[in-house]
C-alpha cells in the first residue's frame, strides 16, 4: 500500500472519529475500545476536568478547524431565529410561553448541517412558538444550566420550564410537526365507555377531569394545565357511567380530577383531586403524581430528579436485586407525593449507575438505600445502615420525611451514616457533566 493512500486513510479515520465525538454524549461510548479511541481527543492538561466539559469546548473547536474545511454552502436565512445569550434570556424566557432552544457549537459539523433546516421550521411556527438558539462555546453559563452534553441539543421549554428533548429526524417538517403536535395537546372529550376502554388500554399516564359541563371555566381551567404538562395527556367528562371506568365513584362531589398511571403491564394506580379546581393548584398535584412511584434513574431524567425540591430516598443495586427493589416500590406507594424515590442500576464500569455510585461514596457490591435532602442550602446524603426489609427502609423513610436524620453535630447511629460529599464536586449531580 502507497504512502499516499496510507495517509489518506489515516486522515479519514480521524475525521471520522472527530465528527463522531463532536455530537454524541460520551454515555453512548460503553466500550472501553472507543473510549481509549475517544481520549485521543482529550487534551493532556485538562484530566481534572470531564471529557465533554465546557472548559474544553475551545480545545475541541481549535482542533476542528485544523480537521474540517469551512462549509462553501450559501448563507442560512435565521431571521427567525432568536439568538440567546446570559443577557437576554430570562427576559426572553419570561416574554415566551414555547420556546425550542437549539444548543450548537458553531465548529460542529451536525450543527451547521441542522442550521437550514431549523431556521426554516422557525418560519413555519412564527406565531405559534419560538425557536432560538446558543452558542455553547460563547454562553459556557447557560449551557451548564440545561447540563447540554452533544451538539446539537434540542429542548422545548414550556412557561421557563424545560418539558421535553427533541431526538427526532433533523428537517424542517419533521421538528415543525413535533413543536405542534405538543403545544397543540388538548383537553380530549370522553363521552362513552367504548372510548374510556381505548383510553385505558392505550395511556401510561393520563389525566381525566370529572366536570360539570365539558365547557365553561371548569373545562378552561383543565385546558391551561394541559398546556403546562405537554408530557400527559388530558381528558374529560361528564358522564357518570365514563367516571366509574376511570375508579372516580359517583358519589364524588364535581370538579374532580384523577391521575392514572401504569406501573405494570395490566393495571394502572390512580390518584384523586377534589381540591380547589384552578390551574396553579391542578398543576403542582399533576407535577407530583405523574411520576411513577420509583424513578429508574436514566440520564434523560436527571435535571428533573436533582432539580426536584421534594426530600429523595435512591435505591443503589447491583445486577440480581429483584427483592429489595421490590421492597423499595412498596414503600414508595406508602410516600407517594411526600418523598421522591429514585433508583440506581450499577452497571459496568462506563455505567452512569457506577459513576453516582461512586460519587455517593458507595460499595458496589450490594444493595444502599441513602436518603438525599438538602438543608439550609446545604447538600445532606444518609446511608441507610439497617436491614433493607419493608418495616426498615419505612421507618427510614420517616425519619427524613420528619427530619430526624443526623445533624453535622450529632455522632453516627446504627440507622444512619453521613455520607460525605466528594472533594471535587459540590453535589452529586456533577457527575453528569461527564456524559
Amino acid at each position: 500500500m502507497s504512502a499516499t493512500r496510507i495517509l489518506l486513510l489515516l486522515f479519514t479515520s480521524i475525521f471520522f472519529l472527530f465528527t463522531l465525538f463532536c455530537f454524541t454524549p460520551l454515555s453512548h461510548f460503553s466500550s472501553p475500545v472507543l473510549a481509549k479511541a475517544l481520549s485521543f481527543f482529550h487534551h493532556p492538561t485538562d484530566h481534572a476536568e470531564p471529557v465533554l466539559s465546557i472548559s474544553t469546548h475551545q480545545y475541541h473547536r481549535q482542533r476542528s478547524e485544523k480537521l474540517i474545511l469551512q462549509s462553501t454552502s450559501p448563507a442560512v436565512d435565521e431571521k427567525d431565529v432568536v439568538v440567546l445569550t446570559m443577557n437576554n434570556f430570562s427576559d426572553f424566557v419570561d416574554r415566551n410561553q414555547y420556546i425550542m432552544i437549539d444548543f450548537y457549537a458553531p465548529w460542529c459539523y451536525w450543527s451547521q448541517k441542522l442550521a437550514p433546516e431549523y431556521a426554516a421550521a422557525a418560519t413555519m411556527l412564527k406565531g405559534k412558538a419560538v425557536l432560538a438558539k446558543i452558542d455553547c462555546d460563547q454562553e459556557t453559563e447557560l449551557a451548564r444550566k440545561f447540563k447540554i452534553q452533544g451538539y446539537p441539543t434540542l429542548l422545548l421549554l414550556v412557561g421557563g420550564v424545560h418539558k421535553d428533548s427533541y431526538y427526532g429526524e433533523r428537517t424542517r417538517d419533521a421538528i415543525s410537526n413535533w413543536v405542534n403536535q405538543k403545544i397543540n395537546n388538548v383537553v380530549q372529550n370522553v363521552t362513552t365507555i367504548d372510548e374510556a376502554k381505548r383510553i385505558l388500554a392505550a395511556e401510561s399516564v393520563m389525566v381525566l377531569g370529572f366536570l360539570d359541563s365539558l365547557q365553561g371555566p371548569q373545562s378552561e381551567e383543565l385546558a391551561a394545565v394541559s398546556k403546562l404538562h405537554i408530557d400527559v395527556n388530558f381528558y374529560q367528562t361528564s358522564n357518570v357511567d365514563v367516571s366509574k371506568m376511570f375508579h372516580i365513584d359517583n358519589q364524588i362531589k364535581r370538579p374532580a380530577l384523577i391521575l392514572l398511571i401504569r406501573e405494570n403491564s395490566a393495571n394502572h394506580t390512580h390518584f384523586l383531586y377534589e381540591c380547589q379546581f384552578n390551574r396553579l393548584a391542578i398543576a403542582n398535584f399533576v407535577s407530583v403524581y405523574k411520576l411513577p412511584s420509583v424513578i429508574t434513574f436514566r440520564q434523560e431524567d436527571a435535571s428533573d430528579i436533582f432539580e426536584n425540591p421534594m426530600k429523595q430516598l435512591w435505591l443503589f443495586t447491583p445486577e440480581r436485586s429483584c427483592k429489595v427493589v421490590s421492597i423499595f416500590k412498596e414503600v414508595a406507594n406508602a410516600f407517594k407525593g411526600k418523598l421522591l424515590f429514585v433508583h440506581v442500576e450499577i452497571g459496568n464500569e462506563f455505567s452512569i449507575g457506577r459513576h453516582l455510585s461512586h460519587e455517593f461514596g458507595l460499595p458496589e457490591d450490594s444493595p444502599t438505600v441513602v436518603a438525599y435532602y438538602t438543608a439550609n442550602g446545604v447538600v445532606e446524603k444518609h446511608k441507610y445502615n439497617g436491614k433493607l426489609s419493608f418495616c426498615g427502609i419505612k421507618s427510614f423513610a420517616e425519619e427524613l420525611l420528619e427530619d430526624q436524620l443526623l445533624t453535622k453535630s450529632e455522632p453516627a447511629t446504627k440507622k444512619a451514616v453521613r455520607l460525605p460529599l466528594r472533594s471535587h464536586a459540590s453535589d452529586p449531580s456533577s457527575v453528569l457533566h461527564a456524559y
